[in-house]
């Protein structure tokens, strides 16, 4: 199966319930994850996954042009997590980890806390960038979950953004999904308890064979079909990556001293490989001394 025909993502709105459902489908495989495999254990591409589902969900409910980029700040084998995704459901992923040099003494994947905070410590991280100039950055930064990701950001939004919320990923072979549920302003505070209670019961009676064996989108209709569902929004999320030659350009030239950059030899130029998607550039030292002088 191609993975245009796995990525998928919709959100319902409940009429009579002050409410909201989302859901993601993604391939875990190299169409949606560049970084090359063979620098990356299972348990890492496993957690990028999750990390770019639980993105993609958070991304959903953007009310304006922009992206979210979520991090986990790890103090384990993967001492960093990083997933962009915009508004249109284009996202990228990368993983920093050294699993390699950790003993395998069991024959089982490493659990969620043993990879990212065996000891504690570890940081979950939520930004939100904004394409419009009225609309400011906001970022969020609260003690990692050990439970995964999916607790991670919910913690993250019950806490920090004070959005009620439920989430939960799933992974089996190469595909990943996610449920969010969230609660939306109502005036009467009984009656939103009342239906909170409600609709996570009936997302929890839902086994993760189900889950995993059936089309979400039918799924959630299915067990939904006594409320009034509106599909509010429906779109393929895609990897993309975005990195540019000017953008590589002006970043060396903020980060390297001009030291460095006029003993750089003109006939050797800097090569640079975006973490992303693999991408090379060949930077020359004419180039970087434009950029500096102009």
């Amino acid at each position: 199966m191609k993975t245009t025909e796995l990525n998928k993502s919709s959100t319902f709105l409940f009429v009579e319930k002050s409410a909201k459902l989302s859901y993601v489908e993604l391939g875990l495989d190299s169409q949606n994850f560049k970084q090359p495999k063979e620098y990356l254990q299972p348990e890492s591409l496993r957690l990028l996954g999750e990390l770019a589902v639980a993105n993609i969900l958070l991304s959903s409910s953007l009310k304006h042009k922009g992206s979210v980029i979520l991090q986990i700040h790890g103090k384990g084998p993967i001492s960093l997590a990083v997933s962009e995704c915009n508004y249109k459901g284009q996202f990228r992923s990368i993983v920093k980890e050294n699993l390699k040099k950790y003993a395998r003494e069991k024959q089982v994947l490493y659990s969620f806390k043993e990879l990212v905070e065996p000891n504690g410590g570890g940081l979950f991280v939520a930004s939100i960038k904004s394409l419009e100039k009225s609309v400011n950055t906001y970022q969020g930064i609260v003690q990692i979950n050990n439970r995964g990701v999916d607790f991670s950001l919910e913690h993250y939004l019950n806490n920090s953004e004070q959005i009620k919320s439920w989430l939960r990923i799933f992974v089996e072979n190469d595909v990943v999904k996610g449920i969010l549920l969230q609660a939306l302003p109502e005036e009467s505070e009984v009656d939103r308890k009342s239906d909170w209670k409600s609709m996570i019961h009936s997302l929890k009676q839902i086994t993760t064979r189900e889950i995993m064996g059936k089309n979400l989108d039918i799924l959630l209709l299915e067990k939904y079909r006594k409320d009034k569902l509106i599909r509010t929004k429906n779109f393929l999320p895609v990897f993309r990556c975005g990195c540019k030659r000017e953008k590589i350009v002006t970043s060396i030239r903020q980060f390297y001293k001009s030291e460095f950059l006029s003993e750089s030899k003109p006939n050797h130029p800097l090569k640079v490989i975006c973490e992303f998607c693999g991408r090379t550039f060949f930077i020359k030292n004419k180039e970087l001394s434009q950029t500096s002088h102009g």
